[in-house]
């Protein structure tokens, strides 16, 4: 080999050095959630509510969005040992800090605090994590996280297999005892709290043995190698102290409460959690999750959730619901959808129109596969962007575009499913995903029943005419039926970027 070779390969080697990944190194310490109390108020709670304390477990399904977050609120001023919640986004806006103040106010009076979070979007108030987590009763740990040390654009160069993988689950649990998993991230658009834009979503509000489920599953989070704890990210409290993080929590939590948006949660309080407001179906449930391993890439294809559920789907006899907020199928789910209906199954699929869709290219990859989705026999809705304004729900009805952000299926009238798994690449391959299956055909029928009613106002039913071509169509206020031969919704510019997106090559990581 030339001289002038090898010293090309050497350098080349030394850059491909330079650019690998740095190993961190940092202590952490393994915990793990406390069995609950039954003499605490919430096991006292519980026990009013009616556990049988025969394997069942207490669900109520949260669609409102400020009842939501009160109901969070609610389980952060009553825990008395624990409260662990783990989401992907925890946003810097009055809904976050009301989540934040409550978890703090929970700390101060003794409660340990553990909170996990993707480190999607945390770092504009790196400040206020690095206080908080001074705390003596708070951990946060951080879940595969951006090193602070380096871009974006040099991480995702050099790091990407890594970052690219991230934590999508939800859950709030507090003394073990209740639960909160679903759809919702930490954010005003979930809560019903924007102007602008508000999403629908669900919850499931849990007590009995599937919080300990939940418990298990957070965890193996928790302990797992991917959680790095936040002050190894973030660095130790410098210019804002956890008595100024305090401060401005206290001073963040008034101007919301003086705000219309304060009122409506103190009157969705009052309605859904005075004494005998609250009432659990107590139902046989199953927590469902991926294992922390997913964030490898290593993980066996059977333990991933999406195997995990695959049994129900092949033992449907009548009909599969879907509600997706990100809705992909890829040639494999159109066939595999077609293959249902071949047998049988009459398959629904609720997801978003362009104008409800945030994710542009999300739609784009959905929109390609509608006609040959319905030539499969799959019924296709699609939400209206002005959904919220038709329900009037929530303080900003008037003004605020509706997106979907729900996650949940259902089987058979028996099987209901919520969580944060969404029909899409993504969900199924990349990130980690949770959700609690209820088997209970009363729950079930009763919550599609719901869905029927209301998919005629509030959607468009896609179908594809003789000649190929496709129609939406809608019931207006006055019961009339409204049809449309060209998409209703989105601008003629964001038509034109969802045909470009289309054909890119990017459907698997959607």
């Amino acid at each position: 080999m030339k001289p002038w070779i090898a010293m090309v390969h050497v350098c080349f080697a030394l850059a491909l050095a330079a650019c690998a990944p740095k190993v961190r190194t940092y202590e952490k310490s393994v915990t793990h959630a406390q069995q609950p109390q039954l003499n605490s108020t919430l096991g006292r709670a519980a026990s009013r509510l009616g556990n049988p304390k025969d394997g069942r477990s207490g669900v109520k399904l949260i669609s409102d969005g400020e009842q939501a977050l009160v109901s969070r609120l609610v389980l952060a001023a009553e825990a008395e040992q624990t409260i662990d919640a783990q989401y992907y986004l925890l946003h810097n806006d009055p809904t976050g800090h009301l989540f934040a103040a409550s978890l703090l106010q929970a700390a101060d009076r003794g409660v340990r605090i553990r909170l996990l979070l993707d480190d999607m979007d945390t770092s504009s108030y790196d400040a206020m994590t690095a206080a908080l987590d001074h705390h003596e009763n708070i951990e946060i740990r951080l879940f595969n996280p951006f090193w602070r040390d380096q871009s974006l654009l040099f991480a995702g160069l050099t790091d990407f297999k890594r970052i690219n993988r991230r934590m999508h689950n939800k859950s709030m649990t507090a003394d073990n005892v209740f639960t909160i998993v679903g759809g919702r991230n930490i954010g005003a658009e979930y809560f019903l709290a924007r102007k602008e834009m508000n999403y629908a979503d669900l919850d499931v509000l849990a007590a009995g043995p599937v919080v300990s489920e939940v418990s298990q599953s957070f965890d193996a989070y928790w302990n797992s190698e991917f959680a790095v704890p936040a002050r190894a990210v973030v660095g130790e409290p410098e210019d804002f102290s956890l008595t100024e993080a305090r401060q401005r929590l206290t001073e963040l939590v008034e101007e919301a409460k003086k705000t219309q948006y304060g009122e409506a949660l103190r009157k969705s309080a009052k309605e859904n959690f005075s004494d005998g407001a609250l009432t659990l179906d107590w139902v046989s449930a199953r927590l469902y999750a991926d294992p922390p391993s997913k964030a490898a890439g290593k993980e066996n294809p059977d333990s991933i959730l999406a195997s995990q559920l695959l049994p129900y789907f092949e033992n449907a006899k009548s009909e599969v619901n879907i509600v997706s907020a990100y809705f992909v199928p890829r040639n494999n789910g159109v066939k595999w959808m077609t293959a249902l209906e071949n047998r049988g199954v009459d398959v629904k699929v609720v997801t978003n129109s362009l104008a409800s869709n945030d994710v542009a290219p999300v739609y784009a990859h959905y929109a390609k596969k509608r006609r040959a989705l319905l030539r499969g026999g799959v019924e296709l809705y699609e939400l209206r962007p002005d959904a919220y304004q038709v329900q009037r729900r929530g303080i900003n009805w008037a003004q605020s575009r509706s997106g979907l952000h729900s996650k949940a299926f259902a089987i058979d009238d028996r099987y209901l499913f919520v969580g944060s798994f969404n029909w899409d690449p993504r969900s199924v391959n990349i990130n980690t995903e949770m959700g609690i299956l209820v088997d209970s055909p009363t729950l079930t029928t009763h919550t599609m029943s719901a869905l029927d009613q209301a998919l005629p106002a509030y959607t468009y039913s896609v179908t594809l005419e003789d000649a190929g071509q496709l129609k939406w169509r809608t019931r207006n206020a006055d019961g009339t039926i409204k049809e449309y031969d060209t998409e209703p919704t989105g601008s003629t510019w964001d038509h034109i970027v969802s045909g470009f997106l289309s054909i890119l090559p990017i459907g698997s990581q959607l």
